[in-house]
């Protein structure tokens, strides 16, 4: 009998020699750069129990673990059992060196002894070497009930639980909402997470620790064979002689290799060393579900338009927002678009005619089909117009139609497929497609998406190129691994309107860089829909806006923050990286959290809240301010739980100021056919916005949105629509905004009579205010200080407008205003009082002048013209020079003088009149969203002195600032204000 177990073994390890040896010619490129785990001692000893010893690895190096390893932990009948439980049967030591997947035990006891051990006296258990087409260590560990009664085996990690390490098993409670969603992610000194797992590896167990400095062991468990035994999601319960088998997979990585390259390597610090672990088994591995990916449907050109694809709408057939039966006509064409304003549109149209109808009578689901109103013509014209629309069609196969008329399901799909012109399909049930399902697509058309109703898990993922997050997980966990294992698979969130809020599930998707199906086939639209439906709409223009990131094949998931209680995501995109936060936080945050290194020719922008944003020093590190919005605290655990954000670094491209009311930007880069779109607040699908063609501009604030926002958002995007910059300027509180823009009139050679000339220059142009008002309630624009502006030639009355000359005016317009209250208060009888003829005209409102101005081939002045011809270029204080001289102007005498009275008080230029007489009006009106006015300049002949509440007057400094409220023709008209006119030059 000893001698047939020897052969039995010789046997089995001349086998496993016979497969590795075949091992090298499948290691990865990545693999072959790291060092390779090539063996672990195990021991079984009365006091660790059953342990990883040492590890030895193909550089040499030997391994010792600072204290016994359990080779795993599991529940066992719902008690936490460790393998340093495990006790040997005789009362010594028994160790075994397994080397690539075999056991070698020279001068040990026999295999047999040394593989088998109990549980509890429950299970026999059996320890064997496993071939693998990967580097590392496989194992098989089979659990066999040799009790009488049931024994339940669930949560299997390897190297066991621990507060020390890194382990993926399930946490929460096996009952609603998290029943279908109890798997988390511990790490030492943080809260645990939930996380996401493939449908057929929700049970598996995934550990990442530290053995070495700079060296960690990482382990998977996943179940396999079973008999006897009922498996559950998470558990398997085992009945009398019944057994299980898990295989585990061990390897070794670096803890200290930066996974980053390009800008993510200069910008971002490396993520914790368990991250690579977990990028080993899952992006690398695929959770060993199938030994190298076929990833030819994901290169092909035709089917990478899903991948931009963020919003899907399915509708069953008999929705009334698709059918009215009432009136016999199809809503679908005035509901298709009907929350574009909300959510940018839907990218793809999906229609259900079949279930639960299907199967009523011997019709099978193409004639569903072929039966609606209007037949196939009519859904041929529906595609047309959903692809005029710039939007995909989807029809849906059930694959269990088996019982209803016999057509042949894949020819059928085929001709359906091509009668309508469709774009893709939705596979009821499945949580795959096919190589000759796509083949069939591909006879039709290119570019034919299969879209299962689960998501694929990684063995099935080479053959579909779509994902989906079902709505039976009610609360999907935060972090989806799904995506993590194929970053390029077109991942969608179903979002049942029916049921309610969706809040939540829209930040989950985002937070994962996914989008959305929006499915109405449960009734029932909650009052809050547009609510959800705005949030959703927020988030989806990030996603499309950013869509090479958020396709990385090198995203970190959690990656490392400052505050527990909140997570992100990283997005490295060749020239900008994005960050999706998501807080579980009720009170909110607002604080440093993400670390960051600077780099010249980079900023960092929240897109989430449209601000700029400035790296705080906490300790020796940089980090990334967030802002997470605080909500109530019974929202916790359900759909409208958690806040978002999301940053982002960017080339510096925009330089955007501003200038008063005007925005300038220039670009370091213009992307050919890209644009440049400017929103007033922050950007949405609902805001305004205006669109310019990715070059250099000027544009006045007044006159692309009026009175809104307070910012201004200005963002370049490819011709593709990939945001490339942001610049963000903020606004001041009810900023004046110049709503009254300069229009030129005919250009004059030299000047006309009773006009100087002003000539070109450069103008240092600098206002203030009243200086014993520093703070008015109602704010003047914004000082000019030192703003130098290079000021055309152009000429200017030498005086005001008098009396005279305007009663010319009426004569010849025959100008009357609409409102005549107060027009002219001063004149008798319809003419100038005598001996006023030559003083400058009062009673006259802005309406007014500018009347006169056109009739004379003029216009008003701006502010900085009236300044520039008064002050000239040596910013003097009065026209005449920096002191106040009473005799060279009207100073406080009560009444106008006339306008040639006091020509020593003339400007550099020859312009006379300008401070003392009457107040002048400028073109300068303003508009700060609650009032308006127009700047008025120089002071006039009224001075009330009796109170500090009055406005200064007399001759003022030709800087000084002074507003006109305007209200209507009769308040506005004053005894005190009058007007010049300019006329603008040929240049020379």
């Amino acid at each position: 009998m000893r001698l047939d177990m020897n052969k039995i073994i010789y046997k089995v390890c001349l086998t496993y020699l016979l497969i590795f040896s075949l091992v090298p010619a499948m290691v990865s490129a990545k693999d072959a750069a790291r060092p390779e785990l090539k063996q672990i001692t195990l021991s079984l000893s009365p006091k660790d129990g059953l342990s990883i010893k040492s590890l030895k690895l193909t550089d040499g190096r030997e391994i010792i673990p600072p204290s016994p390893l359990p080779l795993f932990s599991l529940l066992l009948s719902e008690k936490l059992f460790s393998a340093a439980g495990i006790k040997p049967e005789a009362s010594r030591e028994i160790s075994v060196t397994l080397t690539s997947g075999h056991p070698a035990s020279p001068g040990v006891s026999s295999a047999q002894e040394l593989l088998e051990f109990s549980l509890e006296g429950k299970i026999k258990a059996r320890l064997t070497a496993k071939a693998s087409a990967y580097p590392g260590l496989s194992l098989v560990l089979k659990l066999e009930n040799i009790s009488p009664e049931k024994v339940k085996v669930e949560n299997l990690v390897p190297l066991g639980e621990g507060p020390d390490r890194v382990y993926i098993t399930a946490g929460l409670p096996n009952k609603w909402p998290h029943y279908l969603s109890r798997t988390l992610l511990y790490r030492p000194g943080h809260q645990p997470i939930g996380v996401l797992l493939p449908d057929n590896a929700w049970h598996l167990g995934f550990c990442d620790l530290e053995v070495a400095p700079g060296l960690n062991l990482v382990a998977l468990a996943r179940r396999d064979r079973s008999e006897k035994t009922e498996i559950r999601r998470w558990a398997a319960t085992l009945e009398p002689g019944g057994f299980l088998e898990y295989n585990l997979y061990f390897d070794i990585h670096p803890a200290d290799i930066s996974p980053f390259k390009g800008l993510a390597s200069d910008l971002l610090f490396p993520p914790e060393p368990w991250f690579d672990g977990l990028r080993l088994m899952f992006q690398e591995r695929y959770l060993y579900d199938l030994e190298k990916f076929d990833n030819s449907l994901y290169e092909r050109e035709d089917l990478k338009w899903v991948r931009k694809a963020y919003l899907m709408l399915l509708q069953f057939a008999w929705d009334h927002a698709y059918y009215d039966r009432q009136s016999g006509r199809y809503t679908f064409y005035e509901n298709l678009l009907a929350w574009d304003k909300l959510v940018g549109g839907v990218d793809i149209y999906a229609i259900w005619p079949t279930w639960p109808r299907l199967g009523l009578d011997q019709r099978n689901q193409w004639d569903m089909y072929r039966h609606l109103p209007g037949g196939l013509a009519e859904l041929k014209k529906q595609v047309a117009y959903v692809h005029q629309k710039g939007k995909k069609y989807f029809i849906s196969y059930n694959p269990w139609d088996e019982s209803t008329r016999r057509e042949e399901h894949l020819q059928a799909m085929e001709g359906i497929l091509r009668e309508l012109d469709a774009d893709g399909v939705i596979l009821d049930t499945w949580g795959e497609s096919s190589r000759e399902f796509q083949a069939m697509a591909d006879r039709v058309k290119p570019g034919i998406i299969m879209y299962s109703e689960g998501m694929a898990v990684p063995k099935d993922m080479p053959g579909i190129v779509t994902g989906r997050v079902h709505d039976a997980l009610y609360l999907p966990p935060l972090l989806n691994l799904n995506k993590f294992i194929k970053p390029d698979n077109a991942i969608f969130r179903v979002i049942q309107l029916g049921e309610g809020r969706f809040r939540r599930e829209a930040s989950v998707a985002f937070f994962n860089g996914y989008g959305s199906e929006i499915n109405t086939m449960r009734p029932g639209r909650p009052e809050t829909i547009e609510e959800d439906l705005s949030h959703l709409g927020r988030t989806l223009k990030i996603l499309r806006e950013n869509h090479s990131a958020f396709i990385s094949p090198d995203w970190i998931p959690f990656y490392p923050v400052l505050e527990d209680g909140l997570w992100a995501n990283c997005w490295p995109a060749d020239n900008k990286i994005i960050f999706t936060v998501f807080s579980l936080k009720p009170e909110g945050y607002r604080g440093p959290l993400i670390p960051i290194r600077e780099k010249p020719g980079y900023h960092f922008v929240s897109l989430w809240r449209h601000e700029e944003l400035k790296p705080e020093k906490v300790g020796d590190r940089l980090y990334l301010p967030a802002e997470l919005e605080a909500f109530s605290r019974h929202h916790l655990d359900t759909r409208l739980e958690g806040s978002l954000d999301c940053l982002a670094a960017l080339p510096e491209i925009i330089k955007a100021w501003r200038y008063r009311d005007k925005i300038a930007v220039k670009l370091a880069t213009k992307p050919v056919e890209g644009r440049l779109v400017v929103t007033p607040g922050n950007p949405s699908y609902q805001a305004r916005k205006a669109v310019f063609p990715a070059s250099d501009l000027e544009f006045s604030l007044w006159e692309q949105f009026q009175g809104k926002g307070e910012k201004v958002v200005i963002q370049l995007f490819s011709a593709g629509g990939e945001l490339l910059d942001e610049a963000v300027i903020s606004l001041p509180v009810a900023l004046p905004r110049l709503v009254n823009p300069v229009r030129p009139t005919p250009r004059a050679e030299r000047a006309p009579e009773g006009m100087v000339e002003i000539p070109a220059g450069e103008y240092l142009f600098t206002t203030v205010g009243n200086p014993d008002d520093a703070n008015p309630v109602i704010p003047y624009p914004e000082k000019a200080e030192g703003e130098k502006i290079l000021m055309p030639r152009f000429f200017m009355d030498k005086y005001p407008v008098t009396n005279a000359q305007f009663a010319l005016f009426l004569k010849k317009s025959g100008y009357k205003p609409k409102d005549p209250t107060n027009f002219l208060k001063h004149w008798v009888n319809g003419k100038p009082p005598a001996g006023q003829e030559n003083h400058p005209v009062v009673w006259v409102n802005l309406e007014d002048a500018e009347a006169y101005a056109r009739w004379a081939g003029k216009r008003l002045p701006t502010e900085a013209e009236w300044q520039y011809a008064a002050q000239g270029t040596d910013g003097r204080q009065y026209p005449w020079g920096n002191e106040l001289d009473p005799t060279r102007c009207n100073h406080k005498t009560g009444q106008t003088t006339a306008v040639e009275a006091h020509p020593a008080g003339a400007s550099p230029f020859g312009v006379e009149d300008l401070v003392g007489n009457v107040w002048q009006l400028t073109a300068d009106v303003y508009d700060n969203g609650v009032y308006s006015y127009v700047m008025i300049k120089g002071g006039s002949y009224y001075a009330p002195e009796a109170s500090i509440w009055y406005p200064k007057s007399g001759p003022l400094p030709v800087n000084r600032q002074q507003t006109l409220l305007l209200i209507s023709p009769g308040l506005d008209r004053n005894a005190t204000v009058g007007f010049r006119c300019v006329k603008d030059a040929v240049q020379k």
